[in-house]
């Protein structure tokens, strides 16, 4: 295997990002250019009103219109020195089929990466994957086990978590395959909130957050993270040379259920928190159930790369 790329600095060239106007993609975009570099965002349509920020944070827009297609692909890629491989379906509400999810996160990976080595100028590459890639079987054996990078999900369950699991090993599949040509790193987000950039949509996880401001209850227990968290290591992963070949997880120690999530809300930003009705949640038999694992997650690589004592506190970010 030929040795890993070093990483990319703002004066070596632009860096391509896919999946810019969602938002981890946003605010990788953001960050990106918070630190000096070029961006070069791909979305769907570079005309559309949800792309304008992007204009605003002073990217140069191109069309990747479909991750099913070539189309856009080759102009987006050329000349560039990164890239960071956002776009992946996220599917929050369980309308889209589990073949369609699973193709679109696989083949679109897998175009990702061949159009990155066909530019031959790609260096680095970070693929967004997501925690749901990570935690499999293990607490099966071991209740007390704290997920890490070193696990695997061993048998994915929905159609997200087959998709983003197979679309990570085709990843690394693709990264020995062009080893010659640049190195990959992997950023494995727990479930994003916030906070929004100026003018940003509100896409992805966010959409799950509206519905709680909506008055919705949905009883659930998971890991959360920021947006800035995951974007500063996906720039760790472009421009630092130790985070070649590296998988890392950004997520909250403790996991954490949706009433403490509209309790933080309620305390923290009143005014967005009306139509929230607490004692509907606590009546509610599902949410009494809710047991949230504390601690739940082993963090650490992700503090040490960012060099924070910890990640930002879900208290302040769902607040945003």
């Amino acid at each position: 295997m030929a040795a890993q790329m070093p990483g990319v600095a703002p004066e070596a060239g632009p860096i391509l990002v896919t999946g810019a106007s969602g938002l981890v993609g946003g605010h990788v975009c953001f960050a990106l250019r918070k630190h000096g570099y070029n961006v070069r965002a791909a979305v769907r349509d570079p005309q559309a009103a949800k792309a304008a920020f992007l204009k605003e944070l002073g990217c140069e827009l191109v069309a990747i219109p479909d991750l099913l297609s070539d189309d856009g692909w080759r102009l987006a890629v050329t000349g560039c020195v990164g890239m960071a491989h956002v776009a992946s379906p996220v599917d929050v509400t369980g309308a889209m089929e589990e073949k369609a999810l699973i193709e679109m996160a696989v083949s679109g990976t897998e175009r990702a990466l061949r159009f990155a080595a066909g530019a031959g100028t790609i260096k680095r590459v970070v693929v967004t994957a997501t925690m749901a890639s990570i935690c499999g079987t293990q607490r099966e054996t071991n209740p007390d086990h704290l997920w890490s990078e070193a696990d695997k999900n061993d048998a994915p369950q929905t159609g997200y978590s087959k998709g983003k699991t197979a679309a990570e090993a085709k990843a690394w599949e693709l990264a020995r395959e062009y080893s010659d040509l640049f190195s990959v790193t992997t950023v494995h987000p727990a479930v994003v909130l916030g906070p929004m950039l100026p003018g940003q949509a509100v896409s992805s996880t966010m959409g799950l957050l509206k519905q709680l401001l909506d008055g919705a209850v949905v009883p659930s227990t998971f890991g959360l993270c920021s947006a800035a968290d995951v974007a500063a290591v996906h720039v760790a992963g472009l421009r630092d040379a130790e985070t070649a070949g590296g998988r890392y997880l950004v997520c909250s120690r403790d996991q954490y259920s949706t009433l403490e999530i509209v309790q933080m809300v309620k305390a923290g930003a009143p005014e967005a928190a009306t139509a929230i009705d607490l004692d509907a949640w606590l009546a509610d038999e599902k949410v009494q159930k809710m047991t949230p694992k504390k601690p739940a997650t082993d963090n650490r690589k992700a503090r040490a790369l960012l060099a924070v004592g910890d990640l930002e506190a879900p208290e302040k970010f769902v607040r945003e």
